[in-house]
């Protein structure tokens, strides 16, 4: 897989890309006027950037409709595609737990978040890598959506550890201003990194086990797939959010520790989530030109 930074600028305004390409405007001006809010709130309303991360959020919805139905299948025939859809889980999670629980300036942190992410997934060629399986196998649709609203999940808990050491900040340099008084304190944080990291754990473990039946009844990876590097890079990940959850459990691991560990956690989710295809792990996707791509989605719609 290569990422085309050199060619990014006509990449990026190719027809099929424009509806993506204003879901990241819509969500850079919500991270702006979010930030906005906290250093001048008279002026950056704050509904703004609720209602413009929404608009986003539908565009974004809309977009993956439309490459479903030119596909036939569900939007991850390639890794742009993967990525994206991603993304999409991590706001539509997020947008389900601040009605839950009122996630006070949580979006200050993650759709600044998203927004990067979703330039990066922008530099990846859609056509590069693509699945050579089936995408209407049971165990393989049973494996992808868990570990998406898994790693989804994680996602929102590593913005929730980005903010609850900017508040520990605040309370250690006693800088009570603005941006201390928008932020929920560092108990509130913690229990929500703690409820967001126990919903996505079972939903990995889940993906995870759903992936081994797929992997052995499709034999997709060979009879080495265990030394697969996305498969070894899955099971750290699990093992990383097994022991937060261990700790948390048996010793009250909490707070400053927490908030650590779940940046190392999220490191690797993004690692074996993208960084793996670098490393040589196709994990049943394949190199392939446009045209095979095109009779690859055509052989599944047959399918």
């Amino acid at each position: 897989m290569t990422c085309n930074f050199l060619n990014l600028g006509e990449y990026m305004f190719t027809l099929s890309h424009i509806p993506f390409i204003v879901t990241i405007i819509l969500y850079f001006a919500s991270s702006v006027w979010s930030i906005g809010h906290i250093v001048k709130p008279l002026f950056f309303n704050k509904k703004v950037a609720k209602w413009t991360m929404m608009m986003g959020f539908f565009v974004h919805s809309g977009f993956l409709v439309f490459l479903g139905l030119e596909s036939g299948n569900i939007p991850i025939t390639n890794v742009y595609e993967s990525f994206i859809s991603l993304l999409w889980c991590v706001l539509f999670v997020y947008i389900n737990l601040d009605y839950l629980y009122k996630l006070q300036s949580l979006d200050t942190f993650l759709v600044p978040l998203v927004t990067a992410l979703s330039i990066w997934a922008l530099t990846f060629d859609g056509g590069n890598l693509t699945i050579i399986v089936s995408l209407k196998n049971f165990w393989l649709v049973a494996h992808i959506i868990p570990i998406f609203v898994g790693y989804a999940a994680f996602t929102i808990s590593f913005s929730l550890s980005i903010m609850y050491l900017t508040q520990q900040r605040q309370l250690k340099h006693k800088l009570f201003g603005s941006l201390f008084n928008k932020l929920p304190s560092l108990e509130g944080i913690d229990s929500l990194m703690w409820k967001t990291i126990s919903f996505g754990f079972p939903l990995l473990t889940l993906g995870l086990v759903f992936g081994a039946f797929w992997v052995k009844t499709q034999n997709v990876l060979g009879e080495t797939w265990y030394l697969d590097y996305k498969v070894i890079l899955g099971l750290a990940t699990w093992l990383i959010y097994a022991a937060l959850l261990h700790m948390r459990l048996v010793a009250s691991f909490h707070g400053t520790k927490v908030a650590c560990m779940t940046i190392v956690g999220f490191c690797l989710v993004l690692f074996t989530f993208i960084g793996t295809f670098f490393m040589g792990s196709k994990h049943a996707f394949q190199k392939v030109n446009e045209q095979v791509h095109i009779e690859v989605l055509k052989d599944f719609q047959v399918k």
